[in-house]
């Protein structure tokens, strides 16, 4: 490798001459990584846009169904009979009353003196009908659970050790039903000291009874998810007996003998107002991100931290200003926005529920008109949200034009991202082709330089060789 000492016969600062002609060739290069930062930040600017509209989108299909719409709420007259919650159910009252709690059978064996020693000898035990051989394989405790257990499906009884802390014989095997409609018999032909002749059922095998205004249900759960629609009831306990009770086994087919407890499914408009707030906010966010691109402060922000801890993210608005594709989609909502709804209801336009576009863009939200729309025409704000049987509503609208928009294929951002893509790819081909030419052409500078330099330094040398020959025959004629 040759070294070479810059300047030194010229007296030129070579390195920094070189730098400077170098970073004018770089000027193509750097306009092109200029171009990639600012398509990078539009493409950020979309992608917050994006989240602009998912962020709304998410609201609207809160709304969008009448299920949604519709919020119920489940109260009773009393509790710790049964719990209740509605899940888009119609408003109704309904007078329920628990006469019976559903329960499977449950029968314990005597306890033994382990559940791993072979214990119970050799024979056969007979599960509702199926008969299980008990051998050398399996005549343990836990070996003869585990061989009731895999026939359970069969037999419709599974099989559990308890240890109960007995000094001599605590383990006992139990026997379960799989549910309440299930009894099971049990036999034995067991030769050891397991005897199932002295099986206790401790839990008989029974189903749920319920009366709802008088008819008579039966369930094997205590918790009734198909009895009223939208309405899931849990049974807790059993109901007081009213004094008219015959206290036997008819009053098993009795509602008059049975307390009621009244469940009331009245609207839940909180719930309701809470959702209209959260897509007015998200309306807001999108119009309030479309006009900070024609605020000049809004270039010179940067990301800050905000009073509860987080990161307020700086807005790339200003980039899009301007931009027709924005300006088409913000047109598009308002056009959504301000559509009649030919609905059955009274309400045909979100205004006439308290809802008013502002000269920004942005939507008032007034509380007392939506209020009072709640209290007084809660299936009319239904059907202008999310509509009835034969038109569609504000909100199902708002979601069509929403998915359209936010598609991971076909959606806005999508389509800009695959833009973005088809521009850099050959801008960072163009960098590359550019970088081996500025590598070539600082080494064609330098050996440039190197030349000169060696070329003054030998005509340094002829000069100090020739005055030293003048001086010398100058020395001589004095």
């Amino acid at each position: 490798m040759a070294i070479t000492f810059s300047g030194l016969a010229t007296g030129l600062d070579t390195d920094s001459i070189i730098t400077e002609l170098m970073a004018v060739e770089r000027a193509p290069i750097d306009r092109l990584e200029a171009q990639i930062i600012t398509e990078a930040q539009e493409l950020k600017a979309y992608e917050q846009f994006n989240s602009k509209l998912s962020t709304l989108k998410d609201a609207v299909s809160a709304m969008t169904l009448t299920s949604q719409v519709m919020s119920t709420s489940a109260s009773l007259s009393s509790e710790g009979y049964i719990r209740a919650s509605s899940s888009g159910a119609e408003t109704a009252s309904f007078n329920i009353s628990v006469a019976q709690l559903s329960q499977v059978q449950k029968t314990v064996a005597a306890g033994v003196s382990s559940e791993s020693d072979a214990i119970l000898g050799a024979g056969t035990i007979t599960v509702n009908g199926t008969e299980i051989t008990v051998d050398s394989t399996n005549n343990s405790l836990a070996g003869l659970a585990a061989a009731i257990n895999d026939v359970a499906e069969t037999t419709g009884v599974r099989a559990s050790i308890i240890n109960d802390g007995t000094d001599t014989s605590p383990y006992r095997l139990v026997f379960t039903g799989t549910d309440s409609s299930t009894s099971f018999t049990l036999a034995s032909s067991l030769s050891g000291p397991l005897s199932l002749n002295g099986l206790a059922n401790n839990q008989e095998a029974q189903q749920a009874i319920a009366f709802i205004d008088g008819i008579k249900v039966v369930s094997n759960s205590n918790t009734l998810t198909d009895t009223l629609s939208g309405i899931s009831l849990t049974l807790d306990s059993v109901n007081t007996k009213t004094a008219a009770a015959a206290d036997d086994a008819t009053d098993l087919d009795n509602a008059a003998a049975w307390e009621t407890v009244r469940l009331d499914v009245t609207p839940d408009t909180e719930a309701l107002k809470e959702k209209i707030t959260a897509f007015v906010t998200a309306y807001n966010g999108i119009m309030e991100w479309i006009a900070e691109a024609y605020d000049v402060q809004s270039e010179e922000a940067v990301s800050t931290d905000s009073d509860d801890g987080s990161t307020e993210e700086q807005s790339f608005s200003y980039l899009l200003r301007g931009d027709a594709t924005i300006n088409n989609m913000k047109r598009q909502l308002q056009n959504v926005l301000t559509q009649v709804v030919d609905n059955s209801g009274q309400y045909n336009i979100l205004s006439e529920i308290g809802i008013s576009s502002n000269l920004d863009g942005t939507l008032t939200q007034d509380n007392l008109i939506i209020d009072q729309a709640l209290s007084t025409n809660f299936e009319d704000m239904v059907y202008l949200l999310s509509g009835d049987d034969s038109v569609a509503g504000v909100m199902k609208n708002f979601n069509s034009t929403l998915l359209e928009m936010t598609s991971g294929t076909s959606g806005m951002y999508a389509n800009q991202k695959d833009a973005y893509e088809r521009a850099i790819d050959p801008i960072d081909d163009q960098i590359a082709q550019l970088e081996a030419r500025m590598v070539a052409r600082e080494r064609t500078l330098r050996e440039q330089f190197s030349a000169m330099e060696q070329l003054v330094s030998g005509l340094n040398a002829q000069s100090q060789f020739l005055t030293q020959q003048l001086s010398m025959w100058n020395n001589k004629d004095s």
